[in-house]
């Protein structure tokens, strides 16, 4: 008997899913927020300070 067919949507959902993926994306977030904080840190330290205004 043959099997239903299973969604092609379904099936290029299933990269968001994949291990290497999840990784991926975790990796670049991370590196993201380093560099945010580096250059929070760097504006702060040398141009104009941004944790005034978030006061």
């Amino acid at each position: 008997m043959a099997e239903p067919r299973a969604s092609s949507l379904r099936k290029d959902f299933l990269i968001f899913r994949d291990r290497g993926f999840l990784v991926t994306l975790f990796l670049i977030g991370l590196l993201a927020a380093i560099a945010a904080l580096v250059l929070v840190h760097a504006s702060n330290e040398y141009g104009i300070p941004v944790s005034q205004v978030w006061r």
